[in-house]
């Protein structure tokens, strides 16, 4: 369930506006979401790539990789960054937020 593709979401302080997000329940430190969630994970990106709402080369990244958090769990998160989308964030990428000037 989510908002919908055209929707501002509230998952990311400062990444909102120019970013969605996909979040699966559970704690995912010592396990993975269910091979179902992870197919639907990768079915929602290949359709929001033929919608046109991303990119064919959009950047997929973990929760941590923008804000220091735990999420989405080390298990999970080392499933994301070998994906071919996976790209960190570095130094040099630029924040948005309300209160940016950017």
């Amino acid at each position: 369930m989510g908002r919908g593709w055209d929707q501002v979401g509230a998952h990311t302080l400062g990444w909102n506006n120019v970013s969605i997000s996909f979040a699966f329940t559970g704690n995912f430190t010592g396990k993975l979401p269910t091979d179902v969630a992870l197919k639907a994970l990768e079915a929602a990106l290949v359709l929001g790539v033929k919608l046109g709402k991303l990119t064919p080369d959009f950047k997929l990244h973990g929760h941590r990789d923008a804000r220091p958090t735990e999420s989405p769990g080390q298990k999970l998160y080392d499933l994301i960054r070998t994906h071919k989308h996976y790209e960190p964030i570095g130094p040099n990428i630029v924040t948005f937020s309300p209160k940016s000037l950017v």
